[in-house]
């Protein structure tokens, strides 16, 4: 199981945008075929949590046999069927939200709970992240000078649970102007701290730039 999300309150640049989609089309390729693809949004506006439709890789052309298989018909439903659906999906939700927020935390774990099976799967899960990382909520927001220590030595600390035990983690990190940001290290200390707690295997991090 693969779940994206995708946390973009500013627009892209063009570089920005084309790196990221070939990232995200690489994952894409990468998947073993039955992986089961979702989608979501961070969003100031829980109404907009949640998860997109299943989506599940089928067989591609590239993998049929040519003695024994239709290889233009597998390629065609694996485009119709899942890729071009799949694409349409990211191409329509990789815009800026212009929030004034952004709930993390909140929405990622909307996406995980409302993606089928993902919370009880005992097979690979992957979680892909788009973000600046820039927590911002009444639960913590690193704008207000909120670190991994304020939040342990909260009650929110205590809605933290274990749904992505030995998940793997992708970040693709956006960069962002950090005014107001007073320890970028304690950002970066926080998400490491916090997929351990989750259960989830250190994240991967690959930053996008168009400099």
């Amino acid at each position: 199981m693969t779940s994206i999300l995708l946390d973009l309150t500013d627009p892209l640049s063009p570089a920005q945008h084309s790196q990221l989609m070939a990232w995200l089309e690489e994952e894409i390729d990468a998947a073993t075929r039955g992986t089961q693809f979702t989608l979501g949004v961070v969003s100031e506006n829980p109404e907009n949590w949640g998860a997109t439709e299943p989506l599940c890789k089928p067989q591609d052309a590239a993998s049929a046999s040519a003695l024994t298989q239709n290889v233009r018909l597998v390629g065609d439903r694996y485009r119709e069927r899942f890729l071009a659906p799949l694409k349409a999906n990211l191409e329509q939700m990789v815009s800026a939200s212009g929030a004034n927020s952004s709930p993390i935390m909140e929405s990622l774990q909307a996406l995980v709970s409302a993606t089928p099976g993902f919370v009880t799967y005992e097979g690979p899960r992957r979680i892909v992240l788009v973000t600046d990382l820039l927590q911002h909520s009444d639960v913590l927001s690193f704008y207000r000078g909120g670190d991994w220590e304020s939040f342990s030595n909260s009650g929110d600390y205590q809605r933290v649970g274990a749904t992505l035990s030995n998940a793997q983690v992708q970040i693709y990190q956006l960069p962002r102007p950090a005014e107001g940001i007073r320890d970028m290290d304690a950002v970066e200390d926080f998400w490491l701290r916090y997929f351990e707690r989750q259960g989830a295997q250190a994240p991967g991090v690959k930053r996008l730039g168009d400099l």
